[in-house]
Protein backbone atom coordinates (compact mmCIF):
# COMPACT_ATOMS: atom_id res chain seq x y z
CA UNK A 1 0.00 0.00 0.00
CA UNK A 2 2.90 2.52 1.06
CA UNK A 3 4.67 1.54 -2.38
CA UNK A 4 1.20 2.19 -4.55
CA UNK A 5 0.83 5.70 -2.66
CA UNK A 6 4.65 6.72 -3.52
CA UNK A 7 4.42 6.09 -7.16
CA UNK A 8 0.74 7.81 -7.43
CA UNK A 9 2.19 10.82 -5.64
CA UNK A 10 5.57 10.48 -8.37
CA UNK A 11 2.74 10.12 -10.98
CA UNK A 12 1.52 13.29 -9.87
CA UNK A 13 4.67 15.32 -9.18
CA UNK A 14 5.44 14.17 -13.15
CA UNK A 15 2.05 14.81 -14.62
CA UNK A 16 2.36 18.41 -12.63
CA UNK A 17 6.09 19.09 -13.89
CA UNK A 18 5.35 18.32 -17.39
CA UNK A 19 2.07 20.07 -17.53
CA UNK A 20 3.58 23.20 -16.24
CA UNK A 21 6.71 23.06 -18.57
CA UNK A 22 4.08 22.63 -21.72
CA UNK A 23 1.68 25.89 -20.78
CA UNK A 24 5.03 28.20 -20.03
CA UNK A 25 5.98 27.49 -23.43
CA UNK A 26 8.82 25.38 -22.28
CA UNK A 27 7.36 22.54 -24.42
CA UNK A 28 6.00 23.87 -27.41
CA UNK A 29 3.07 21.97 -29.47
CA UNK A 30 4.11 19.53 -31.45
CA UNK A 31 7.62 19.23 -29.23
CA UNK A 32 7.92 15.19 -29.08
CA UNK A 33 8.14 14.32 -25.19
CA UNK A 34 10.89 10.74 -24.76
CA UNK A 35 11.02 9.41 -22.01
CA UNK A 36 14.58 9.44 -21.72
CA UNK A 37 14.65 13.06 -21.55
CA UNK A 38 11.86 13.69 -19.64
CA UNK A 39 13.45 11.10 -17.07
CA UNK A 40 16.80 13.31 -16.91
CA UNK A 41 14.98 16.22 -16.79
CA UNK A 42 12.16 15.48 -14.07
CA UNK A 43 14.01 13.00 -11.98
CA UNK A 44 11.48 11.11 -11.84
CA UNK A 45 10.90 7.48 -13.16
CA UNK A 46 9.87 5.79 -16.41
CA UNK A 47 6.65 4.27 -14.82
CA UNK A 48 5.37 7.19 -13.43
CA UNK A 49 6.18 9.65 -16.16
CA UNK A 50 4.31 6.91 -18.68
CA UNK A 51 1.44 7.55 -16.14
CA UNK A 52 1.15 10.79 -16.29
CA UNK A 53 1.37 11.02 -20.45
CA UNK A 54 -1.30 8.51 -20.28
CA UNK A 55 -3.28 11.65 -17.65
CA UNK A 56 -2.37 14.03 -20.11
CA UNK A 57 -3.49 12.54 -23.26
CA UNK A 58 -7.01 12.01 -21.54
CA UNK A 59 -6.74 16.05 -20.79
CA UNK A 60 -6.04 16.64 -24.02
CA UNK A 61 -2.66 18.70 -23.30
CA UNK A 62 -0.61 15.75 -25.04
CA UNK A 63 -1.26 13.27 -27.73
CA UNK A 64 -0.45 9.57 -27.77
CA UNK A 65 0.49 8.84 -31.52
CA UNK A 66 0.79 6.02 -32.73
CA UNK A 67 5.02 4.97 -33.74
CA UNK A 68 5.82 8.87 -32.39
CA UNK A 69 4.60 8.71 -28.89
CA UNK A 70 3.60 11.65 -26.92
CA UNK A 71 3.46 14.95 -28.45
CA UNK A 72 2.33 18.05 -26.90
CA UNK A 73 -1.11 18.87 -28.58
CA UNK A 74 -2.06 22.38 -29.96
CA UNK A 75 -4.70 23.47 -28.19
CA UNK A 76 -7.76 25.89 -29.27
CA UNK A 77 -6.77 29.60 -29.79
CA UNK A 78 -9.13 32.20 -28.01
CA UNK A 79 -10.93 33.49 -31.07
CA UNK A 80 -11.49 29.15 -31.45
CA UNK A 81 -12.75 29.13 -27.78
CA UNK A 82 -15.15 31.67 -27.59
CA UNK A 83 -17.14 30.60 -30.73
CA UNK A 84 -16.81 26.97 -29.32
CA UNK A 85 -18.64 28.49 -26.00
CA UNK A 86 -21.19 30.74 -28.14
CA UNK A 87 -22.22 27.70 -30.32
CA UNK A 88 -22.22 25.19 -26.54
CA UNK A 89 -24.53 27.69 -24.89
CA UNK A 90 -26.68 27.59 -27.73
CA UNK A 91 -26.99 24.13 -28.68
CA UNK A 92 -26.74 22.85 -25.14
CA UNK A 93 -29.51 25.17 -24.37
CA UNK A 94 -31.97 23.56 -27.28
CA UNK A 95 -31.07 20.34 -26.40
CA UNK A 96 -32.24 21.01 -22.47
CA UNK A 97 -35.08 22.35 -23.63
CA UNK A 98 -36.19 19.30 -26.03
CA UNK A 99 -35.32 17.10 -22.72
CA UNK A 100 -37.92 19.04 -20.14
CA UNK A 101 -40.87 16.38 -21.42
CA UNK A 102 -38.53 14.03 -21.55
CA UNK A 103 -36.97 13.79 -18.26
CA UNK A 104 -38.18 10.64 -16.17
CA UNK A 105 -38.56 10.78 -12.31
CA UNK A 106 -35.78 8.21 -11.91
CA UNK A 107 -33.25 11.13 -14.18
CA UNK A 108 -34.75 13.68 -12.12
CA UNK A 109 -33.33 11.92 -9.05
CA UNK A 110 -29.87 11.21 -10.26
CA UNK A 111 -29.60 14.93 -11.34
CA UNK A 112 -30.85 16.06 -7.20
CA UNK A 113 -28.05 13.11 -5.97
CA UNK A 114 -25.42 15.18 -8.61
CA UNK A 115 -25.95 18.18 -6.57
CA UNK A 116 -26.37 16.99 -3.46
CA UNK A 117 -22.88 15.06 -4.34
CA UNK A 118 -21.38 18.90 -5.99
CA UNK A 119 -22.91 20.41 -3.04
CA UNK A 120 -19.68 18.64 -0.71
CA UNK A 121 -17.03 20.54 -3.03
CA UNK A 122 -15.17 16.80 -4.12
CA UNK A 123 -12.29 16.55 -6.29
CA UNK A 124 -14.37 15.38 -9.47
CA UNK A 125 -16.73 18.00 -9.38
CA UNK A 126 -15.75 18.10 -13.27
CA UNK A 127 -16.74 14.86 -13.77
CA UNK A 128 -19.90 15.27 -11.96
CA UNK A 129 -20.65 18.68 -13.78
CA UNK A 130 -20.32 16.59 -17.03
CA UNK A 131 -22.64 13.90 -15.35
CA UNK A 132 -25.38 16.32 -14.46
CA UNK A 133 -25.29 17.78 -18.05
CA UNK A 134 -25.17 14.37 -20.21
CA UNK A 135 -28.41 13.41 -18.53
CA UNK A 136 -29.71 16.21 -19.66
CA UNK A 137 -28.75 15.96 -23.06
CA UNK A 138 -29.54 12.14 -23.33
CA UNK A 139 -33.02 13.26 -22.28
CA UNK A 140 -33.38 15.35 -25.45
CA UNK A 141 -33.21 11.65 -27.50
CA UNK A 142 -31.39 13.35 -29.93
CA UNK A 143 -28.49 11.89 -29.85
CA UNK A 144 -26.63 13.13 -32.78
CA UNK A 145 -26.70 16.46 -31.53
CA UNK A 146 -25.40 15.17 -28.43
CA UNK A 147 -22.59 14.08 -29.95
CA UNK A 148 -21.67 17.56 -31.39
CA UNK A 149 -22.06 18.97 -28.12
CA UNK A 150 -19.64 16.13 -26.50
CA UNK A 151 -17.05 17.21 -28.75
CA UNK A 152 -17.32 20.84 -28.58
CA UNK A 153 -16.81 20.03 -24.62
CA UNK A 154 -13.78 17.85 -25.40
CA UNK A 155 -11.87 20.48 -27.83
CA UNK A 156 -11.74 22.90 -25.04
CA UNK A 157 -11.04 20.32 -22.00
CA UNK A 158 -7.17 20.38 -22.59
CA UNK A 159 -7.77 24.07 -20.76
CA UNK A 160 -10.78 22.87 -18.51
CA UNK A 161 -9.20 20.10 -17.14
CA UNK A 162 -5.38 21.64 -16.21
CA UNK A 163 -6.68 22.61 -12.71
CA UNK A 164 -9.18 21.76 -9.90
CA UNK A 165 -11.87 23.95 -10.15
CA UNK A 166 -11.53 26.64 -6.84
CA UNK A 167 -13.89 26.62 -4.34
CA UNK A 168 -15.75 29.81 -5.24
CA UNK A 169 -16.49 28.34 -8.97
CA UNK A 170 -17.95 25.00 -7.41
CA UNK A 171 -20.37 27.50 -5.24
CA UNK A 172 -21.35 29.05 -8.10
CA UNK A 173 -21.71 26.17 -10.60
CA UNK A 174 -23.74 24.32 -7.76
CA UNK A 175 -26.38 27.17 -7.53
CA UNK A 176 -26.48 27.58 -11.50
CA UNK A 177 -27.22 23.12 -11.30
CA UNK A 178 -29.81 23.95 -9.02
CA UNK A 179 -31.31 26.93 -10.76
CA UNK A 180 -31.21 24.24 -14.19
CA UNK A 181 -32.83 21.85 -12.23
CA UNK A 182 -36.06 23.86 -10.86
CA UNK A 183 -36.49 25.45 -14.32
CA UNK A 184 -36.46 21.98 -15.52
CA UNK A 185 -38.89 20.69 -12.74
CA UNK A 186 -41.48 23.83 -14.21
CA UNK A 187 -41.23 22.43 -17.41
CA UNK A 188 -40.69 26.25 -18.29
CA UNK A 189 -38.62 26.47 -21.70
CA UNK A 190 -37.43 29.99 -21.17
CA UNK A 191 -36.29 29.43 -17.97
CA UNK A 192 -34.24 26.20 -18.70
CA UNK A 193 -33.01 28.42 -21.73
CA UNK A 194 -31.46 31.08 -19.64
CA UNK A 195 -30.21 29.38 -16.93
CA UNK A 196 -28.07 27.22 -18.87
CA UNK A 197 -27.23 29.68 -20.99
CA UNK A 198 -25.72 31.48 -17.63
CA UNK A 199 -24.21 28.15 -16.79
CA UNK A 200 -22.11 27.44 -20.16
CA UNK A 201 -21.02 31.38 -20.03
CA UNK A 202 -19.38 30.91 -16.33
CA UNK A 203 -17.37 28.04 -18.23
CA UNK A 204 -16.00 30.28 -20.37
CA UNK A 205 -14.93 32.37 -17.51
CA UNK A 206 -12.80 29.97 -15.91
CA UNK A 207 -11.25 29.37 -19.20
CA UNK A 208 -10.37 33.06 -19.44
CA UNK A 209 -9.08 33.58 -15.98
CA UNK A 210 -7.19 29.59 -16.82
CA UNK A 211 -5.53 31.24 -19.42
CA UNK A 212 -4.55 34.62 -18.43
CA UNK A 213 -2.88 32.86 -15.50
CA UNK A 214 -0.62 30.22 -17.16
CA UNK A 215 0.00 32.16 -20.18
CA UNK A 216 0.47 35.69 -18.61
CA UNK A 217 -1.61 36.98 -21.21
CA UNK A 218 -4.80 38.88 -20.93
CA UNK A 219 -7.62 36.41 -23.10
CA UNK A 220 -9.32 39.10 -25.63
Amino acid sequence: MADDTKSSMKSLQAYEKIRDMILSGAKLPGTRLVLSELEAELGIGRGPIREALMRLDRSGIVKNVPYKGAIVATPPSRKEILHIYDLRADLEAKLAVEAIDNLTDEDIQKLEELIALMDTLPLNHYELDRQFHKIICDASKLPHLCDIAQALVQSVESVLNIYRREKMHCIKFNKEHRAILDALKSKNPDKVKKTFEINIKSGLEIIKDTYSKLLKVPFE
